[in-house]
């Protein structure tokens, strides 16, 4: 043990010096205060023997001095002296001596006072070592919290800050030493009646954890808090998870849709099928009767416009369904922005400002189901304002860096924004407003809004609130900008002119009713229809026929056949046959890729269920179209 002797007296110095290191100690001799304090300076001595009466300074002044450092109780002082009266030992040990030893003194005296100290260092070193600890703990407890990219701040038991982390510094605006010390509810009155004031009061009151989110004053930053009792009072985390929430509520829409999309899929495949069975039927009624029973004519006029209805409202299912995918074509989406906000507002008591930027890039899109979207948002605004206001409709080109938090790959897109002038949406349902079926309204279905979000989705844009207060609320999406010219069809027949000529047309759908439809709608317009029930039959009588010697001017295919070839598995089999086959797909279900990307598939049209007899000639005229156009090209 290293231990420093501080006494005037030369020889008793030698004296001590000698018998204290024949104990084993390390020992440190000087003969006065200012000399003393160098060494201590320079080295720590855990145990100190102190002339009381010492040139200059005393070696009491030196105790009391010592005993003022921060760490100046960890050393014993062992205090020699003259003098004996009780006085001067209280004396002493007030100044902060650890035990006194009087001149003279004898060895044997000296060697008890050694041990007493001996072990008493021994417990003081361990106490040292156990503040060490402890500092370091707190030191690196300090670290953790200001490193933390949480907001941290701590009160005591009269709700003042006894600390505050750089994070929290950042959060409240507020410089961390004008918090110190304050009142947290008079540095912050207007959470005195929040959430945060509730759960607060009862960790302090009950002394338990509590974990909570809550929306801040603002109303649009919602933060997460973790609040504990620590003893002295309580230690508060938080952190912002506004867009932690926005990511959650997107997943759990997209949840809810996928799920509705299921059922909404299966049911609009068999409501199609009945309604082409309807729709079709209906034509051929009309074909049939007379032209001089005008009120029969309008009765299957009014019964056919009833089932075109039924029809579109079936396809706003199908927007829901995995296999809605829109029916893209490129477009101006600036034209179309124009034309369907203006129309969604004819007969209205609103004006709309409209505003689209110059060189608007082009998208390719679902006309209609944008121009669904544009209404469904126009509604809303209308709705909103009850009494008139001014609608702002806006389209610009937009570029998405890799640093966005939107939830869009990279790239050029066109935002198209609807706000309003009305009270905007609460908090409360701006995160349920896409949830199907969810709707303000007593009359409504709750369906808008959702099928506008799946519209956009299936078109890889984003449909959000963008903009949300008193003031009136800002509806946004964003669609893929495109570069891309109108797509040709890659297929080049070598027998146009034959095709043509002929009047026969293969029909493979696995519903009985409406092959029989579809053959007697084709039959009223002069065509030669062979009716196979599945892709299998379908490709003998192709192939059948093409040993013959004969074709087929086209051919439909079913997407979708239960238990047997579908529309894509058979014409990877008939283009291995006849590479020009002139096939068109036709589905209730609108298969997401057939459908969609029919050209890919081999496929030179597609057909979505139901359809009339004018949309199936409509779909052979646009065959032959495309057969010209590729032909002369």
């Amino acid at each position: 043990m290293k231990i420093l002797l501080v006494e005037d007296h030369a020889e008793t110095r030698r004296n001590l010096f000698r018998l204290i290191e024949q104990r084993g100690h390390e020992v440190t001799a000087c003969s006065d205060v200012a000399t003393a304090k160098a060494e201590l300076a320079r080295t720590w001595f855990p145990l100190l023997i102190v002339d009381w009466m010492l040139p200059g300074e005393s070696g009491l002044d030196l105790c009391r001095e010592l005993r003022t450092e921060p760490d100046g109780d960890e050393m014993f002082i062992l205090l020699i002296s003259g003098r004996t009266d009780p006085e001067d030992l209280r004396e002493a040990l007030a100044a902060g001596a650890n035990d006194y030893l009087t001149k003279p003194f004898h060895t044997q005296r000296l060697d008890v006072r050694l041990s007493v100290a001996e072990r008493q260092v021994g417990q003081l070193h361990e106490r040292h070592l156990a503040r060490v600890a402890l500092q370091q703990a707190a030191q690196r407890m300090t670290d953790i919290l200001e490193k933390t990219s949480d907001s941290f701040y701590a009160l005591d038991w009269n709700w003042n800050f006894t600390y505050v982390n750089a994070e929290a510094e950042k959060s409240f605006g507020i410089e961390r030493a004008k918090l110190l010390g304050q009142n947290f509810w008079e540095k912050f009155p207007h959470v005195a009646d929040s959430v945060f004031a509730r759960n607060y009061r009862r960790v302090m009151a009950e002394q338990t954890a509590m974990e909570f989110e809550a929306l801040a004053e603002d109303g649009v930053v919602w933060l997460e808090a973790h609040a504990y009792p620590n003893g002295n009072g309580m230690s508060v985390f938080f952190r912002d998870i506004t867009e932690r929430r926005r990511i959650e509520a997107e997943r759990l829409t997209k949840s809810k849709l996928e799920s509705l999309g299921t059922l909404a899929g299966g049911i609009a495949h068999d409501l199609n099928n009945i309604l082409t069975v309807i729709s079709g039927n209906i034509g051929l009624a009309q074909l049939e009767a007379p032209a001089d029973q005008g009120p029969l004519l309008t009765f299957l006029g009014k019964a056919s416009q009833a089932a075109q209805h039924a029809a579109r409202l079936s396809g706003q299912l199908l927007t829901f369904s995995k296999g809605g995918a829109p029916m893209k074509k490129i477009a101006s989406l600036g034209e179309l922005v124009q034309r369907a906000a203006e129309f969604s507002l004819h007969g209205s008591n609103l004006r709309a400002s409209i505003e689209i930027e110059d060189h608007l890039a082009k998208a390719e899109v679902d006309a209609a189901q944008v121009e669904q979207v544009i209404n469904a948002l126009m509604i809303n605004a209308r709705e909103a304002m009850p009494t008139g206001g001014m609608v702002s409709v806006a389209a610009e080109n937009f570029q998405v860096a890799g640093t966005s938090s939107l939830p869009l790959a990279p790239g050029r897109y066109l935002k198209i924004s609807i706000a309003d002038q009305g009270p905007g949406v609460s908090p409360e349902l701006a995160a349920k407003i896409f949830d199907p079926y969810f709707t303000t309204k007593a009359t409504g279905s709750g369906l808008g809004l959702a099928i506008c979000y799946s519209i956009v989705k299936k078109h890889n844009g984003f449909l959000h609130l963008e903009k949300n207060s008193p003031a009136g609320a800002t509806f946004t999406f964003y669609l893929p900008a495109t570069r891309t010219p109108v797509s040709h069809n890659p297929l080049l027949p070598n027998d146009e002119k034959q095709r043509a000529a002929t009047k026969r047309i293969l029909v493979m759908d696995d519903e009985a009713t409406i092959r029989d439809l579809t053959a007697q709608l084709l039959a009223t317009m002069d065509y030669e229809v062979t009716a196979v029930p599945d892709g299998a039959e379908a490709i003998r009588v192709y192939e059948r026929a093409m040993r013959q010697g004969d074709t087929f001017r086209a051919v439909f295919l079913d997407a979708t056949v239960r238990g047997g070839l579908g529309g894509v598995e058979t014409i990877a089999r008939l283009r291995e046959l006849d590479p020009q086959v002139n096939a068109i797909i036709c589905s209730g279900y609108s298969d997401a890729a057939a459908m969609a990307e029919f050209l890919t598939f081999g496929f030179r049209s597609a057909l979505p269920k139901p359809f009339t007899r004018q949309q199936l000639a409509d779909a052979l005229e646009e065959l032959d179209a495309s057969r010209e156009e590729t032909a002369l090209r």
